[in-house]
């Protein structure tokens, strides 16, 4: 986020604060709906102070956020949306490598904390027992962490696409309940039949490669 969107979310978040609670579920949906547009960040962050400037006004008079935007806020915030231009590809790129970035980033941290030789690695320094610096990437490692980022991608844009909608979807859809469900015991077989070590790599390796990760998102996301 460069910093003239970092402002401009910085003021929405304050006259966020200032909405009546009977009108906040209905400005965090299309807040999420709005993240998933094809517009640039700022120009979402444009769109979400003229709504909250309107709400606040509207609440001022004593009305709520239907009276401003109706009750059909799919099509208010489709109508909105059109008349912002799209993203272009380079922004559709820098968007999809920096939420890459960022997400690789913190699972490798999360493995890399969360791991086996870790765990020994830390027994073993307050014990004073020798010391092995090198942690064990497998197979399962791999192939878990590639299905999650391609799921986190999937249910986000999921979630940000049907917002408005999201809350009866698993009271109405039973088979998107077993499906999410259904989902765990595939991580647990990948676990389990994917133990065999592809390389081992140096702990303060793993954390600097985990850094540069974060580091490149810290880059893109001010582009």
């Amino acid at each position: 986020m460069n910093k003239r969107t970092h402002e401009l979310n910085r003021i929405n978040n304050d006259l966020d604060k200032l909405l009546d609670p009977e009108n906040e579920p209905a400005m965090t949906d299309i807040v999420c709906y709005l993240r998933g547009a094809s517009i640039s960040l700022y120009n979402q962050e444009i769109i979400r102070q003229d709504l909250l400037e309107m709400v606040l006004s509207a609440q001022e008079r004593g009305e709520n956020i239907q009276t401003v935007i109706g009750t059909d806020y799919k099509t208010f915030c489709d109508e909105i949306i059109a008349s912002f231009p799209p993203k272009s590809n380079k922004e559709k790129v820098i968007d999809f490598f920096d939420t890459v970035f960022l997400s690789l980033s913190i699972f490798c941290a999360i493995n890399i904390i969360m791991a086996n030789e870790t765990l020994v690695l830390i027994h073993n320094l307050i014990v004073g027992e020798p010391l092995n610096f090198n942690i064990s990437i497998t197979s399962g490692l791999i192939v878990s962490l590639l299905i999650a980022l391609v799921a986190a991608f999937a249910i986000v844009n999921f979630i940000m696409k049907n917002s408005f909608t999201i809350g009866n979807l698993f009271h109405n859809n039973r088979p998107t309940v077993l499906l999410v469900l259904g989902s765990f015991p595939v991580f647990l077989i990948i676990a389990w039949f994917g133990r065999n070590t592809v390389f081992t790599v140096n702990i303060f390796i793993a954390l600097l490669f985990s850094l540069g990760l974060y580091l490149a998102h810290c880059v893109l996301s001010r582009l």
